[in-house]
């Protein structure tokens, strides 16, 4: 593979239980500023602020702004934020673990691409930390230096799915579109690379989720299709 392969991480890379992570996330984050604010009153803040950030076209790294709306909506000071946002990161978020049970047939690619000395970037959705992106990466069996680049809150200034996303992440690669492909699980989040023509893979989703506005745009299939793909498997064939 002569390409750089852009990885989705939560679903693709790792295993992701949504609903039970939806539902512990946000009491685990109002957990680690209980002492800044009672939890009730972060939990009612928490949505807004997560929205503006997904949403951020500034010239604030998402990080950067979620500090700055959490601060001003808790009305506490930035730093006293920053510190929170960073024992989440490190001491709040490893709780977490049984929400990302680990996928062998996506560290098996990703190894079988580093042995062939492919490029490979963690294009995951960078609304956290780095340490939240490392720690998954860990759970999952992977040694994050593997990764040249990994998208987190702390390098980033937009989000998935927004075009901007992508542009801004070939940027920090100095990469064109065509030198590059992402292998996601998600159409509604992953897809949108295909617009700039960065080739997609969606593991696992059928052809039919895929909207129509990507259609002759993205593949899909399961993992070994998508080895297929990149060209470390050879096409399986039957005999009668």
């Amino acid at each position: 593979m002569n390409r750089t392969v852009l990885w989705d991480l939560d679903g693709t890379l790792v295993g992701l239980h949504r609903r039970r992570f939806k539902a512990l996330m946000p009491l685990v984050a109002a957990q680690a500023f209980r002492g800044l604010t009672p939890p009730h009153r972060f939990l009612r803040v928490l949505p807004g602020v997560l929205e503006q950030v997904r949403a951020n076209d500034s010239e604030h790294t998402n990080t950067d702004l979620m500090v700055r709306l959490l601060a001003e909506r808790l009305r506490v000071a930035p730093d006293a934020v920053a510190s929170q946002l960073k024992s989440l990161a490190e001491t709040g978020f490893p709780r977490l673990r049984g929400c990302f049970p680990p996928e062998p047939l996506a560290l098996d690619t990703v190894t079988r691409l580093q042995e062939s000395g492919t490029v490979q970037v963690i294009a995951t959705n960078p609304l956290w930390p780095d340490s939240t992106v490392t720690t998954r990466l860990g759970w999952g069996g992977y040694d994050p230096s593997v990764f040249t680049f990994r998208t987190s809150g702390e390098n980033m200034r937009h989000s998935k799915p927004s075009n901007e996303f992508y542009r801004e992440l070939l940027d920090r690669l100095g990469a064109e579109p065509g030198e590059c492909v992402m292998i996601g699980n998600d159409a509604a989040n992953d897809a949108p690379a295909a617009l700039l023509g960065i080739p997609v893979f969606l593991v696992s989703v059928p052809k039919s989720a895929v909207p129509h506005e990507y259609s002759g745009l993205v593949s899909t299939g399961d993992w070994p299709r998508l080895r297929e793909w990149l060209g470390i498997e050879e096409k399986s064939c039957s005999s009668s």
